[in-house]
């Protein structure tokens, strides 16, 4: 039988050299992770998919210094606006996976599959979650001259077929979607006006050139609170604290619940370990006194979720707003 050779010492020749081996590789490992570059290791680009002023763009702004100070880099809010957000997230998709080109979006991001069969990117494959950041009730609002003066008188107004218009940011924003929602609900019909972003929306909707948004809590009430717009109704199972004297839709719809909501995402293949250190910066960005304190005073609820928290709430929203995409034939336009 083959006996392995020893040295003087007792030792197996091959012994030692499968040690040597072993100590050879480990040093190896150690240099290649010290050749990989400390994140982040330059400026850090948040795409926001729509246009400035609206209220993925506030949400970006609110939290883009506290952040850069966490991570030691410049952080930069880059508007993309188009196409409902595509145009910005395709961009996204395809940068390079380093978490240096993130992406801040709206609940939109979860129905881009169904509104648009051509995506020249998949939001399963080649994008993840970084962060659920926070949420926000939605507004039923009406321009200050309106002659619709309460929800009765808007519903009313949809089931006489008198055109009613409606603005959203985008086929299968959220704004189209809850809008969708309450039409079937109420058993009424609408126009649907889509723009590039939140506020280009809000500057025709209060010049008078639509007639009604659903929009989130955060981009319309400062214009509520000066009686630019009216208020007719929130999409929170409760009346919200910021508008007290406004009714819930549930109030004559049972069940009825919309919410809005950003997130943070990224390119798919971004190592876990940058994932990890970026969202837990958003998360302790997020849970800092100052930057909550704004953001709640803006109508936001911080929720401050994990990646994971991110990637089951786009499922779930996909699933859910899958049904009504399909029920109401809604396509991008």
């Amino acid at each position: 039988m083959f006996q392995a050779e020893t040295t003087r010492g007792g030792a197996s020749r091959r012994s030692l050299l499968g040690q040597g081996l072993a100590l050879g590789l480990g040093l190896f490992a150690a240099g290649a992770a010290l050749a990989q570059p400390a994140y982040p290791s330059r400026l850090v680009t948040i795409v926001v998919p729509f246009a400035a002023g609206g209220t993925v763009d506030k949400v970006a702004r609110q939290i883009q210094e506290p952040l850069a100070a966490r991570l030691g880099q410049q952080v930069i809010v880059d508007n993309r606006g188009g196409a409902g957000g595509t145009i910005g997230m395709a961009l996204v998709a395809k940068a390079v996976p380093d978490g240096h080109t993130v992406a801040m979006v709206f609940d939109s991001y979860a129905t881009e599959q169904h509104i648009y069969p051509r995506l020249t990117y998949s939001t399963e494959r080649d994008l993840t979650g970084v962060s659920y950041i926070a949420r926000s009730p939605m507004v039923l609002v009406v321009p200050a001259s309106s002659p619709y003066r309460t929800l009765q008188d808007y519903v009313a107004a949809t089931k006489a077929g008198n055109g009613v218009s409606y603005a959203s940011v985008g086929a299968g924003s959220s704004n189209h979607l809850a809008a969708e929602l309450f039409l079937e609900t109420a058993g009424g019909k609408g126009t649907h006006v889509p723009f590039k972003g939140g506020g280009p929306a809000m500057t025709d909707l209060m010049g008078g050139h639509v007639d009604s948004m659903i929009a989130s809590l955060p981009l319309v009430l400062p214009q509520v609170q000066s009686g630019k717009l009216r208020a007719l109704a929130v999409t929170s199972p409760q009346r919200s604290a910021a508008l007290p004297d406004v009714p819930a839709v549930a109030e004559r719809y049972k069940g009825f619940e919309v919410y809005s909501w950003v997130g943070m995402v990224a390119p798919a293949k971004v190592p876990a370990p940058v994932l990890d250190r970026l969202g837990a910066d958003v998360t302790a960005t997020l849970r800092q006194p100052e930057v909550a304190k704004r953001l709640a005073e803006g109508g936001f609820e911080v929720v401050a979720g994990s990646r994971e928290a991110m990637n089951q709430l786009v499922r779930s929203e996909s699933a859910r707003w899958g049904r009504l995409i399909k029920a109401r034939n809604i396509v991008a336009e």
